[in-house]
């Protein structure tokens, strides 16, 4: 009995002897989240760079970082340009924190990221690119007047756009242009009711770094349309005008845009060529550089058929027939969800192929599908316009 007391002891002793080597073990580990002194950053490396072969020279706004340095557990304030960072989204320990810089603008731009624990601060030069505003155009130029329109550009919510006490601002003729909605990429506008075809749409806004900025973009603006309501136009063909031409009130025509348009329904054979051509003189004063004009016209599609463009076998616009100038209108499909949509294309490629003024010059709207099709969309109000007001 003694002996079986004994033993029992021992295997006891022992095997708390065991848990005491593991105890003592795991004291002698360093505390991840522990820091012995001020921190320091040593290099930014982008969150998706695993190797940390590439350190950043600047950030981006909403972009995830990986710090690397010491004492940089428990930050208490971290800050890019005086924007404090959200600490909720990061994960810090002694060497290495995981943050995700604000997507704010900064109030002053002084290029510093300032990493604030209770030890002390670390100040590491780290400029953050601070983007410009995006600014295209109306979604629909040729909106009615009264409705909401979409705005085609990006980063209007950092610029103050719908938001109550900022300095940015959008005006017609002087008068205050109510925002609808906002958001990082979207931002859509009421046109005031009785705004006039032509007017320019005016916004302002604040730029850290340019200071104040100004942007005019055109609503219906009618001056620079090649064939207006289409009553001067050299149709090639009077059957194919009468097929086409509408003004919106034949049966499955979408709401007129304000002019005549042209509309396709139907089914077309796959590799046919199918067109629609008119021409005209060249009435306008040619610019000294195309560079910085614009070919535009509106787009409709039934949102059950969309087309694809010129570079998959579509549909394509030959802009100047006497050069055989093709504008490609790019690869992806066309579908504009059964509302009017503007389709914009720089002229900078085909400078040398525009007429000059007094010239007569053609120009076709064709449909060649890659296979059997079944189309239905509508086209009108061609132009070109300058790239800037």
């Amino acid at each position: 009995m003694k002996t079986r007391i004994i033993l029992f002891v021992s295997a006891s002793l022992a095997l708390l002897s065991s848990c005491a080597d593991v105890v003592t073990y795991d004291t002698d580990l360093p505390d991840r989240f522990a820091n012995s002194g001020a921190p320091v950053i040593e290099a930014v490396f982008d969150i998706h760079d695993g190797g940390l072969e590439t350190p950043l020279e600047e950030g981006a706004l909403a972009q995830y970082i990986h710090i690397k340095g010491k004492n940089l557990a428990n930050p208490v304030a971290v800050t890019f340009n005086g924007e404090e960072a959200d600490l909720s989204q990061c994960y810090c320990e002694n060497e290495d924190s995981y943050i995700l810089i604000p997507r704010r603008m900064p109030v002053n731009v002084n290029d510093m990221l300032d990493y604030r624990t209770s030890e002390g601060l670390a100040s590491f030069h780290f400029p953050i690119k601070i983007p410009e505003l995006s600014l295209t155009g109306l979604a629909n130029e040729y909106a009615h007047a009264g409705r909401s329109v979409a705005v085609v550009g990006d980063y209007f919510d950092l610029f103050g756009f719908g938001v109550e006490g900022s300095s940015a601002s959008i005006t017609i003729g002087g008068n205050p242009v109510q925002v609808d909605s906002v958001s990082a990429s979207y931002l859509s506008i009421v046109i005031p009711e009785g705004t006039p075809d032509g007017s320019l749409i005016n916004f302002a806004w604040e730029d850290c770094e340019k200071g104040p900025q100004t942007k005019r973009i055109p609503f219906r603006n009618k001056d620079y349309l090649f064939f207006g309501d289409f009553e001067t136009a050299g149709f090639w063909s009077d059957a194919l005008k009468a097929q086409h031409l509408t003004d919106g009130s034949a049966p499955g025509d979408p709401e007129s845009p304000g002019y005549r348009f042209l509309h396709f329904a139907g089914d077309i054979p796959g590799n046919s060529w199918y067109s629609i051509g008119l021409g005209d003189g060249w009435y306008y004063d040619t610019p000294e550089d195309w560079q910085d004009w614009v070919f535009k016209f509106e787009l409709w599609t039934n949102s059950a058929y969309p087309v694809p463009a010129y570079s998959s076998g579509g549909i394509f616009v030959q802009l100047n027939l006497m050069e055989n100038t093709i504008l490609d209108l790019g690869g992806a499909a066309l579908n504009t969800g059964g509302e009017w949509r503007t389709m914009r294309f720089p002229l900078s490629s085909i400078v040398s192929k525009m007429p000059k003024k007094g010239d007569y010059w053609g120009f076709a709207f064709t449909v060649s599908p890659p296979s059997d099709w079944t189309v239905d969309f509508a086209v009108g109000n061609f132009r070109i316009e300058p790239a800037n007001y």
